[in-house]
């Protein structure tokens, strides 16, 4: 068993793929559009977006989608917890993550690790990094 994460991005699922490629490492290992998908699924000019995505960071997987209906409620009650082995490759995320988004806590050495910063992305989702 195990236990996956699904985030909506509306209508920017494809540049947020891109957007995790370059600023963490990720890969993507799979996409989907709606027009590959069930039918009744396309939404109204809609047959280009990302029906399904899976995006690999590390060993985790991240499963996402363009869905307005679901993005429009926006992100909230988590946090990806992004943590590297060096203190470089954590203030290089952080860098990375936070253009176009926001720097909610600047990398700072803390009790638990050697470099520890947040990070809401312009996406709107939140990113804890730390190395140590």
């Amino acid at each position: 068993m195990n236990l996956q994460t699904y985030l909506f991005f509306g209508d920017c699922c494809e540049e947020a793929i891109r957007f995790y490629e370059g600023a963490v490492g990720a890969r993507c290992e799979f996409i989907l559009r709606y027009k590959d998908g069930p039918p009744a699924l396309i939404p109204l000019n809609g047959e280009e977006l990302i029906f399904h995505a899976t995006l690999a960071i590390g060993d985790t997987r991240i499963n996402m989608s363009d869905d307005s209906e679901r993005a429009a409620i926006g992100f909230g009650g988590f946090a990806f917890l992004l943590h590297l082995d060096a203190d470089s490759d954590a203030e290089l995320a952080h860098a990375n993550l936070a253009v176009g988004g926001e720097v909610q806590m600047p990398m700072a050495q803390v009790p638990w690790a050697s470099q520890y910063g947040i990070v809401l992305d312009r996406f709107g989702v939140l990113w804890k990094i730390q190395s140590g």
